[in-house]
């Protein structure tokens, strides 16, 4: 016993430390040049903070814990040790060590959950070695974004339900409201969770029994109608719901109290960011989105991209096998008490279900669908893949009558899908083995391109080259105006004239512009704009290529050259740290 605990934990810290480093490794990606924009706000919205004199966010798109978070612990080091943190490039630093802090608790958690879940350690390791090389938590590990803090918290309040459930306690119910107000202060999506919460704190184990349960039991005729009864579940009940509530306000309060002292402009914010989730139509870099399908775009995203098609197998085996466990579960429950739809919810593998495909359906149907938005997920995946991967290994073949022992198999097994997984996330992780390509880009443009040349660059997207000390003239060039008639195609030629070269810093515009041609279905349409690319691809401008950047997944054992070409991935999967910038020479 002693053995295998020792050999448990000796494989869980390898894990952990595999985890650390494929976070940590390229971490200063971007050489501190601020690539990823919705870091860059965070960022700038945080250097504006000073605890205690300033501390108006003054923008509530996204929650303000993590921003106060990296404020405060920014300046704890320049006071305890003399640095300068406090500033918009030391910010951008600690912030992202924060996220690689935040997504390596979230790994911890993604154990505990397992473990409770399925009594199984194999399975848990597993679990955890899945999510510490799924790539996408890597990818956003390297950013310093709300949505790692919101997968650290709702990870933690999963976990906070799971253990209410099978032993309620009010420094529980604390510790969730204190969860659940960390979360939503993170990200207001997280809000989404509510309802499940309420229901298990009304319903936390048969042995509670409480006043749904008591009413229920009335209208079946189970119990005589007793007033007294009712009326003191009825009090234990509304003050779990009650102390919660409180819990979570007064943590809200703390957390982003300017939501509250500011709340008109609250409120504005997230109605505009909910319009956004409902109409891809509203901003320019959303039209990426227009005609994809609700559900199946996240999935597909996922599995060729986020986990990688191995891991996704494994996901899909586990959920098989944790259905058929629900199944057992319930039946075995039926067998002792009464099946009520209250029952279901002591299953706790169904609470867990509930939880991630609550939030699924209510996010995974909305008009907008960055990757980030499904981080949320990743534990689940990896919980399901732990145990699909799990009960694979215990298989017994049955073979005329005669059970076979696959166990001489397993380690071969093990090892086996260990590498498979680990060489399908390296290529990715290679990304960060050169310098990001707007980098590159910048120093070829300033080694080959003469001084005094104007460069035609897009708008909404950084510019390239981005160290520029005044070398170069630029002719902005506004292709997601409208309408998309040939007075602006006309007007667009006419900056074209002026332009000695063209510099696409990523496919931000091209890929949804070429894609929105059908005016009679899209409601923003682009089918001049379309006809401008093509042109320009196809060598039909004067202009041509003299130059491309990639930085695609690979990976070179000897001779051998793997290279995974992800233009079909997701925008946000690759716009931020690995672009490919094409230069266009005038001819």
């Amino acid at each position: 016993m002693i053995t295998r605990i020792c050999k448990s934990t000796f494989i869980f810290i390898f894990i952990f430390f595999l985890a650390f480093f494929v976070r940590v490794y390229g971490i200063s990606w971007d050489f501190g040049f601020h690539f990823h924009p919705d870091e860059r706000m965070l960022i700038m919205v945080a250097d504006r903070i000073r605890f205690w004199s300033q501390m108006n966010p003054d923008f509530f798109n996204y929650g303000s814990l993590p921003v106060y978070l990296l404020v405060a612990i920014s300046q704890l080091i320049d006071r305890l040790i003399g640095t300068t943190l406090t500033n918009y490039d030391g910010l951008l630093l600690v912030g992202r060590w924060l996220s690689l802090i935040a997504d390596l608790i979230v790994l911890i958690l993604v154990y505990k959950i397992s473990a409770n879940l399925f009594q199984k350690k194999a399975a848990a390791l597993w679990s955890t070695f899945f999510y510490a090389v799924a790539f996408f938590p890597i990818q956003n590990s390297h950013f310093f974004i709300v949505d790692i803090f919101l997968n650290l918290f709702s990870t933690l309040l999963i976990y906070q339900l799971l253990i209410f459930q099978n032993n309620p306690s009010y420094r529980r119910i604390v510790l969730i409201g204190g969860t659940f107000a960390a979360a939503i202060t993170s990200k207001i999506s997280a809000v989404i969770f509510l309802p499940l919460i309420l229901l298990v704190l009304l319903y936390p184990h048969p042995k509670h029994e409480n006043i749904l349960q008591r009413i229920l039991h009335f209208f079946q005729k189970k119990v005589i109608n007793n007033r007294q009864q009712i009326l003191t579940v009825l009090k234990k009940d509304m003050f779990r719901i009650v102390l919660f509530g409180l819990i979570s306000i007064a943590f809200s309060a703390l957390f982003m109290p300017y939501a509250f002292i500011e709340h008109e402009q609250f409120m504005s914010d997230i109605q505009q960011q909910l319009k956004m989730n409902s109409n891809a139509y509203i901003f320019p870099y959303t039209l990426q989105y227009v005609g994809t399908l609700p559900y199946w775009y996240y999935m597909k995203n996922i599995i060729l991209w986020g986990l990688g098609p191995i891991i996704s197998i494994f996901a899909i085996v586990g959920g098989v096998y944790g259905m058929r466990y629900v199944v057992y579960s319930l039946q075995i429950r039926k067998q002792k008490v009464a099946h009520t739809i209250y029952d279901i919810l002591h299953t706790k593998y169904f609470l867990f279900i509930l939880f991630y495909v609550l939030y699924f359906l209510i996010i995974g149907k909305s008009a907008v669908k960055f990757m980030r938005y499904m981080l949320l997920m990743y534990p689940f995946f990896a919980v399901m893949a732990g145990y699909g991967i799990y009960k694979i290994q215990t298989i017994k073949i049955v073979f005329y009558r005669h059970k076979i022992n696959l166990q001489p198999f397993t380690k071969l097994f093990v090892i086996c899908f260990s590498v498979l997984t680990i060489l399908w996330t390296l290529p990715f992780i290679m990304i960060y083995s050169v310098p990001n390509t707007r980098i590159r880009a910048s120093k070829w443009i300033n080694q080959f391109i003469p001084y005094g040349s104007t460069l035609g660059v897009e708008h909404w997207d950084d510019r390239v080259p981005i160290f520029d000390p005044g070398n170069y003239k630029y002719e902005e060039l506004t292709l997601y105006d409208i309408p998309d008639d040939q007075n602006k195609i006309a007007q667009h030629y006419r900056k074209l004239q002026h332009v000695d070269y063209i510099v696409i810093a990523s496919n931000r515009l091209y890929t949804p512009l070429q894609k929105l041609t059908d005016c009679n279905k899209n409601e923003r349409c682009y089918p001049a704009t379309a006809k401008y690319y093509q042109d320009l691809f196809e060598g039909r401008l004067g202009f041509v290529k003299v130059a491309e950047f990639t930085s695609y997944p690979r990976i070179q054992i000897f001779n051998l050259k793997i290279q995974l070409i992800d233009d079909t991935a997701d925008e946000s999967f690759t716009v931020y740290d690995h672009p490919k910038v094409m230069i266009f020479k005038k001819i």
